[in-house]
Formats: structure tokens, sequence, C-alpha cells
């Protein structure tokens, strides 16, 4: 009998690592350049980034954060998931801080390619693109459901 039970927690064990792996290839990927040093980034230190509070990587490195276009599913859910801010709010944060002129919010390069191709050339990028999309032009900090 302990020999079946071990042996359904292994099957159980192996199905969640499957599901992890399918998840990570669904999700959102958080990319940078590949010279980037980074480990990894926290949802935290993004909101920081995407939000104006810091203009550099937690390792002291600028930071040029880069969107997908205005208005697009994935923007809409990178902001949700990331700052817990729709459009409207992350349009009236950037609104407050141009008229203030104590940052430019990221500069809209259209879409996964857009992002991706300028991440790659940009030791300094940052941006975010649909997981099918990744290859070894750039650096996977982290990857959002």
């Amino acid at each position: 009998m302990r020999m079946f039970q071990k042996g359904i927690f292994r099957i159980v064990v192996l199905a969640a690592f499957m599901d992890v792996s399918a998840a990570a290839q669904a999700g959102m990927a958080v990319i940078a350049h590949p010279t980037n040093s980074l480990a990894g980034i926290t949802q935290e230190q993004l909101a920081k980034i995407y939000l104006g509070k810091t203009r550099e990587f937690s390792d002291g490195k600028p930071v040029t954060p880069v969107d997908q276009r205005e208005g697009s599913v994935i923007r809409n859910k990178f902001y949700k998931t990331v700052t817990d801010k729709d459009e409207s709010a992350v349009k009236a944060h950037w609104s407050k801080l141009l008229f203030t002129g104590k940052a430019q919010p990221p500069r809209d390069l259209g879409d996964d390619d857009g992002v991706k191709a300028w991440v790659a050339k940009n030791p300094e990028g940052l941006g975010y693109v649909d997981g099918k999309v990744l290859d070894k032009s750039v650096k996977v900090l982290l990857i959002l459901p």
C-alpha cells in the first residue's frame, strides 16, 4: 500500500511540474538584454520601474522600460498584474508625473516583436512579451501568469 501511495505522490508532483512549465510558456515574460547581470526581478521592482519611481535596476545600473501598444490586452494584463492598476489609473499616474516634470512614461513600441527587438539591442532595456515569442535574443527575468 505504501508503494502505491508513493507512486501516486510522484505522479501528482510530476503533473504539477508539467503544469508550471506550460503556464510559464503561456504567460507573460519580463525580458532584458542578454548581457543583463540580474538573475531575476520581483513584481515590486517592476512596479517601481513601470510607475517611474526608480530609473535603475536593483544592481544600480540604469533601466529603460518599454511598453506594448496602448489598449492592448497584454499591456492591460501586465499593469493589472504588476501594479494592480488598470490602464486609466496608469494614465492618470503618468499624467501627474509628466505635469510635474518628474519622469517620462515608458515608450510604446507596439507589439511583442517591437519590444523584443528593441530590448535585444539595448543593454538597459526592459520589456514584457508573450512567453510564446521568446528566443535567445533576450534574457527572461520573470514569468507572470
